[in-house]
């Protein structure tokens, strides 16, 4: 059994972690979901060599999305992180489906309201300099 997940592997877990959710056949939903399991699991203390290993294996976006978003949130889980659900067979070649999900929906971080008075503070001030500048004094 490889240490690391497949390319293909890999970017179904990209896809999962910017998408919340991919649709794939049955058997690579399981292979999908135990991954995702061991990667979340192993990473939930988010020490430096959890955080080098995410990065390690996944583009700067996912891997800060997994990192700031994901890990934090099932911290307090103990396992269960993702779901399967099965879906009619592909018409294709009547392959099973599946849907993987997170249990639990990935909330977008709450942007912090100094911030945004900041901002606020800078772009008034702008204004302000910018009509005076054709004035003088």
């Amino acid at each position: 059994m490889p240490k690391t997940p497949n390319r293909q592997v890999r970017n179904l877990i990209s896809s999962l972690v910017l998408h919340s959710r991919v649709t794939t056949t049955e058997a690579r939903a399981k292979n999908l979901k135990r991954e995702v399991e061991r990667i979340i699991s192993r990473s939930k203390n988010l020490d430096l060599v959890a955080r080098r290993r995410i990065l390690s294996l996944f583009p700067k976006t996912v891997a800060a999305k997994l990192l700031d978003r994901v890990i934090p949130q099932f911290k307090d889980r103990i396992g269960g992180y993702v779901r399967v659900i099965k879906l009619p067979h592909r018409l294709g070649d009547n392959a099973p489906m599946g849907r993987v999900e997170f249990v639990e929906e990935i909330k977008e971080p709450a942007k912090s309201k100094e911030a945004g008075k900041k901002k606020a503070g800078k772009s008034s001030k702008d204004a302000k300099n910018k009509s005076n500048k054709g004035k003088r004094s």
